[in-house]
């Protein structure tokens, strides 16, 4: 088995960054103290827009 990553802290940056590495294959799991934030995660997903070529 690979390296497992954890992020904790899914809002815009620790988001990005679990979402990149999760886009590159890394097993990533995001924690966060608001609900809310891994539900609306859940429900749609992440979008990766920034200053990185998309690929």
């Amino acid at each position: 088995m690979g390296k497992r990553i954890a992020v904790v802290g899914a809002g815009a940056l620790g988001g990005y960054v679990g979402g990149y590495f999760a886009h590159h294959g890394e097993d990533v799991t995001l924690i966060d103290m608001w609900p809310e934030n891994i539900e609306a995660i859940r429900a749609r997903g992440l979008e990766l827009d920034g200053l990185t070529p998309a690929e």
